[in-house]
């Protein structure tokens, strides 16, 4: 559609170099505001540019790995396909492995569900006392967290 239009390719060209910029004044400590301004893009521009530079940096490279992965898995597949197809129970057996190995590779497994029990016991002085730590830090973490967000939202983009 619009991929062979020359247009086209002379603005994925502009916003990789936008995005490459924002990336690079972001990681010098630059607000988004401030990088907005210095580009001449809008904030919210500014802010998409960030986050798929970021993207692009993080998730090509292991899904690249994956698609790798799986290669290999097919060229598995492939070289067990004869001896299956004529009932070899150990080729079966591989290739129930391979597949399994896919589906843990691409993240298509279900969750695994976990009973857990709990078995009530006499509450000792150390026991209150550990729950009382454990008060105390949730309370810390949690102020430490609303402070981390007021300075983030109060942080000019």
């Amino acid at each position: 559609m619009g991929g062979n239009n020359p247009q086209s390719h002379a603005n994925n060209a502009q916003i990789a170099a936008e995005q490459s910029e924002c990336l690079q004044l972001r990681l010098e400590g630059k607000s988004f505001r401030a990088i907005a301004a210095a580009t001449g893009l809008s904030v919210a521009t500014v802010f998409n540019r960030v986050e798929a530079a970021i993207a692009l940096e993080i998730n090509p490279k292991a899904e690249q790995l994956r698609a790798i992965e799986s290669e290999r898995l097919d060229v598995y597949l492939d070289r067990l396909k004869v001896r299956i197809d004529k009932g070899d129970t150990h080729a079966i057996q591989t290739a129930i492995r391979i597949s399994e190995r896919r589906s843990k590779l691409l993240g298509l497994d279900m969750p695994q569900r976990i009973e857990a029990s709990v078995e009530s016991r006499e509450v000792t002085q150390q026991d209150i006392e550990l729950a009382e730590l454990v008060r105390e830090a949730k309370a810390k973490n949690a102020a430490t967290l609303a402070q981390l967000r007021a300075e983030r939202d109060a942080e000019p983009w």
